[in-house]
């Protein structure tokens, strides 16, 4: 290294590698467990009871094993003005512990090791000491992290389709997927085709039948939206695929329905919860007895499951007195009645179209709760998370009041957020019943701003 200690303080080349083991699922699950406790307090007088498990023993369960491997470099220059680290990682786990379905057996599920995932990433730390004299200084340090995940193998299948947020209840069947060669965190729903128009419908066809009559070969949600479709009615799109399919079966005679079927088999990702980097920076000064630091924090490219917004525009099962958001406001939302309070149909159908003319979204109502990409947003972020400002008195002045030291200090935490996240924090998972549904967005308390004021003394 002869001749580069003009810039050169300190250079190391760190690589490791080792294994670590996971048995964090509930205990007992390999053995035969005919009956467990239950607590309830339904049954007057008795807080628990015994009942007839729903998880299958498997005698053949191990530990699922993370094997790690990590290489980095750690960097000192210009005399300890410029520091930092750069890191690279690539974890495999093999033999996941999954509570896999199990069906037709009397249980719900079984645990099985099976399958395999990989975690790769990149981190990089700098800090500049930017200025550092006796009565004042400034420095400034970032980091940024990129991680990508992606399931190798689920074993004996090719996808996971089972998993539920359950914040419906049951009016949402299953919200996340994991498949092959794919990341965990990959939300799974339809896609949002707006609303059905009133072009959308055959007009002659509806007054003649006495209700709204669709036109042939479109593609009709009824089925999912749990009721006849109408104008203003949720649009939802088919799979492409299977849509074109369906047409040239159609033109070949060999399917006589006059309307394509929407059903969960249209189904798709509709949204990825993995961000594409994450960081932060911090900014420390101090000048002549003041001193400020500043942390900052940010997230890009990652999508939230914002499932308030759905509550919020649509009726759900027995729901229809829910309160609506700004979206669904009247003038905003497809209406039926027009301003004599008259009920438009079919046979007012341009009457209907022109009272909705400035409307953009669709008609509340549904028999059940929907996930649509309607629901998903980019929960990209620039939060300064931390701002604190003090005043140290002079040793010349605290020496006269017997201190050693006196500071004064006001610190304000989550100060802005800088998002286009209709929600209230886009830094946001709420559902945790299990780690396969990251980043949705139900209930959760937001942010508040904080703020705190205060006295350090040394004696």
């Amino acid at each position: 290294m002869k001749g580069a200690e003009k810039w050169l303080d300190d250079l190391k080349l760190r690589l490791s590698y080792g294994t670590a083991g996971n048995n964090n699922i509930p205990s007992g699950v390999s053995l035969s467990q005919e009956y467990e406790p239950k607590a309830t307090s339904w049954i007057n007088g008795y807080t628990n009871y015994w009942a007839p498990s729903k998880t299958m023993s498997n005698p053949d369960l191990k530990w699922e094993t993370t094997i790690t491997r990590n290489i980095g470099l750690d960097y000192v220059l210009f005399g300890g003005k410029l520091n930092g680290s750069f890191e690279f990682y690539w974890n495999n786990t093999k033999d996941l512990l999954i509570q896999f379905p199990v069906s037709g057996t009397g249980y719900d599920y079984q645990y099985r090791n099976m399958g395999e995932t990989r975690n790769t990433g990149f981190e990089a730390s700098i800090t500049w000491n930017a200025i550092n004299k006796k009565n004042y200084g400034l420095s400034i340090g970032a980091n940024v992290s990129f991680n990508r995940n992606k399931v190798l193998s689920l074993g004996s299948i090719k996808s996971i389709d089972n998993i539920k947020t359950e914040w419906a209840s049951s009016e949402i069947d299953n919200d996340f997927i994991i498949m092959e060669g794919e990341p965990i965190g990959q939300i799974f729903g339809y896609a949002s085709d707006g609303r059905y128009e009133i072009s959308d419908f055959d007009i002659a066809a509806s007054q003649a039948q006495g209700k709204w009559v669709l036109k042939e070969n479109l593609p009709d949600a009824g089925g999912v939206l749990g009721t006849s479709v109408m104008p203003g009615m949720m649009k939802i799109a088919p799979d492409q695929e299977k849509y074109d399919e369906w047409l040239r079966a159609k033109e070949q005679g060999t399917v006589t329905d006059k309307y394509y079927t929407i059903t969960g088999n249209d189904r798709r990702v509709i949204g990825d919860t993995n961000p594409k980097c994450i960081g932060g920076f911090n900014l420390n000064a101090y000048a002549y007895g003041f001193d400020l630091s500043a942390n900052f924090n940010w997230s890009i490219g990652n999508d939230v499951y914002n499932a308030n917004k759905l509550q919020f525009t649509q009726t759900g099962k027995a729901n229809v007195y829910w309160n609506l958001t700004d979206e669904m406001a009247a003038g905003k939302r497809w209406t039926y009645i027009n301003g004599d309070g008259k009920y438009l149909d079919y046979n007012n159908a341009d009457e209907l179209a022109q009272l909705n003319a400035n409307t953009t979204m669709w008609t509340p109502y549904t028999t059940k709760y929907i996930l649509t990409d309607y629901g998903v947003e980019n929960a990209s972020f620039f939060r300064l998370s931390t701002l604190s400002l003090g005043y140290s008195l002079p040793k010349t002045v605290v020496k006269k009041i017997y201190l050693q030291s006196l500071r004064f200090y006001a610190t304000c935490y989550n100060v802005f957020c800088i998002t286009n996240y209709s929600g209230s924090d886009p830094e946001v998972s709420s559902i945790r019943k299990t780690n396969l549904t990251p980043g949705v967005d139900y209930s959760a308390y937001p942010k508040s701003i904080g703020f705190v004021a205060g006295v350090n003394l040394t004696f």
